[in-house]
């Protein structure tokens, strides 16, 4: 009796093989850039945390040459190429600025006038796809071109500017959506208490 693989059945076991290669390959594109997303955001959120740590601790926004300590502090966010200037810098669908309010008016979004700290560029494909605020009493969050958030000493709320045919700074909530190659989603959700948290 010949103990042994027949044709058929070798090429059966290849056929699993090649099969079960090629989903797990396929798949593991998707989650690749899923967990990069998911990174992406939580890097931003990261971000608008150390806005709100450089807001409301005793920082000075030293290009100011001023020992100025109520100076705001907070983070860009555009959902256009075509952007707009922040400082030294533009912010566009994949570039955030944190920056620094030098010209201490909190109510409306960072202008040339303002101080960019630092400029985020978003990579592997990761833009900011959607904007969005939700006024004091409404359940609807409705979308913005631009949303700028600050935090000023001594209070950690944030103040959330969001332009739609003008700037408006006192909405309770706002959502930055990120979306990634895939067309996955990650929205980013801050609350006026300071509250920071990172949706899927």
């Amino acid at each position: 009796m010949n103990r042994g693989f027949t044709v058929v059945e070798l090429v059966i076991s290849a056929a699993i093989f090649i099969f079960m290669t090629a989903l797990i390959v396929s798949k593991y594109g998707n989650f690749n850039q899923s967990t990069l997303l998911t990174d992406t955001a939580y890097d931003l959120a990261l971000v608008l945390h150390t806005a709100q740590t450089y807001g409301i601790s005793v920082r000075n926004a030293s290009s100011t040459g001023s020992t100025n300590f109520t100076i705001p502090y907070g983070v860009d966010f555009y959902n256009s190429a075509t952007g707009g200037s922040c400082g030294s810098a533009t912010s566009n669908s994949n570039t955030i600025v944190f920056f620094a309010d030098v010209d201490t008016n909190a109510s409306t979004t960072c202008t040339v006038y303002d101080n960019a700290v630092t400029v985020y560029t978003l990579t592997r494909g990761a833009l900011v796809n959607s904007l969005c605020v939700t006024p004091a009493g409404s359940g609807t969050c409705g979308a913005v071109t631009r949303l700028d958030i600050f935090y000023q000493r001594p209070n950690p709320e944030a103040s959330i500017c969001g332009t739609i045919s003008s700037t408006v700074c006192n909405y309770p909530y706002a959502e930055i959506g990120i979306r990634g190659t895939d067309g996955s989603i990650r929205t980013i959700v801050v609350r006026q208490n300071g509250q920071i948290s990172v949706q899927r």
